[in-house]
């Protein structure tokens, strides 16, 4: 054994305030130690004043501290279950986290197994780049993490290009605009002055089915998919947004077709693009599969002009 990882196990083993002691028995830490090493995650050991715990730094500057009740120096018959926790900002213990994995009724040597298997899965998750990396990452997750932290990682969003339930998605050979969530619940990212009482439910992204380009965060779905189509098919925004087809009369309807034939590319809708529909309709939503060949419905708000009011005439 390398005489580096020797120490930190002798560190592992050694109560707080005391000497390394050669002679200290087994301790549960030390299987968890050798089982992340094993999966190919570099640990660490933090010492702080409520006990000890063994974490992981991740590339993003957030980290993943493990224990059982602030300790992992208690021999292996006792115990328990380990608890698992990724924190934002590990200079803040107390701070934004979320729970990985809480162990209960396992024995030592599941409930590690259990336990890394979870930490693997949620750093492959939270380390991923592009909308199919993210989906596949997130379909793989297990049970074991709670439903409340899957809900933070990164997916397609329901419905969107990609997004194939709990199967792994599959990447395409056309570059294909899509969307992807998270579940964010915090003041507004791209707002350093946003009322911190202001919080978000859900942070997208645009994103694309054929490589790992992602848009910026947003807090609406629309701009979301606007970024993408800026990705997939970046003259869109130049093209003519047409009157809804609706429940026209079929001649209309008709010319409507031929209008838009005339104005938007001839292989336009072959390659997934976007159908533009005015809308009376402020942030009507975007809809995913609309368009003639399955892209995106997008829909431009144009205000309806009111009709003249008359004024009452009173007779003298």
């Amino acid at each position: 054994m390398l005489p580096a990882l020797d120490e930190l196990r002798r560190r592992l083993a050694t109560p707080l305030g005391a000497h390394p002691d050669p002679d200290q028995p087994t301790i549960a830490g030390h299987l968890l130690w050798d089982t992340l090493i094993t999966a190919g995650h570099t640990p660490a050991v933090h010492d702080h004043s409520a006990g000890r715990a063994i974490t992981l730094d991740l590339p993003d500057g957030t980290s993943i501290w493990i224990s059982e009740q602030a300790d992992i120096t208690h021999p292996p018959e006792d115990h328990e279950g380990w608890c698992a926790l990724h924190f934002n900002d590990p200079s803040d213990p107390l701070g934004d986290y979320v729970m990985i994995y809480m162990g209960d009724g396992l024995t030592h040597a599941e409930d590690t197994a259990a336990c890394v298997h979870a930490i693997t899965a949620w750093t492959t998750a939270h380390q991923a780049v592009g909308a199919i990396a993210r989906q596949t990452a997130y379909v793989s997750l297990p049970t074991t993490i709670p439903r409340e932290t899957k809900r933070t990682a990164w997916e397609i969003n329901y419905g969107n290009p990609g997004f194939n339930g709990i199967r792994l998605p599959t990447a395409t050979e056309q570059h294909t605009a899509t969307t992807i969530n998270r579940i964010w619940e915090k003041p507004d990212p791209t707002n350093p002055d946003a009322d911190p009482t202001d919080r978000w439910t859900y942070l997208r992204r645009g994103a694309c089915t054929a490589c790992h380009w992602e848009g910026p965060d947003r807090r609406h779905y629309n701009e979301a998919v606007e970024d993408a189509l800026d990705h997939t098919h970046p003259t869109w925004r130049q093209l003519p947004a047409l009157p809804p087809a609706g429940s026209t009369s079929r001649k209309r309807a008709a010319l409507l077709t031929h209008h838009r034939n005339a104005t938007y590319p001839s292989d336009w809708f072959t390659t997934g693009g976007p159908l533009k529909i005015t809308s009376a309709i402020r942030r009507d939503r975007h809809e995913s599969g609309g368009a003639p060949g399955g892209g995106y419905l997008v829909k431009i708000y144009r205000p309806t002009s009111p009709a003249p009011r008359h004024e009452q005439q009173v007779l003298a």
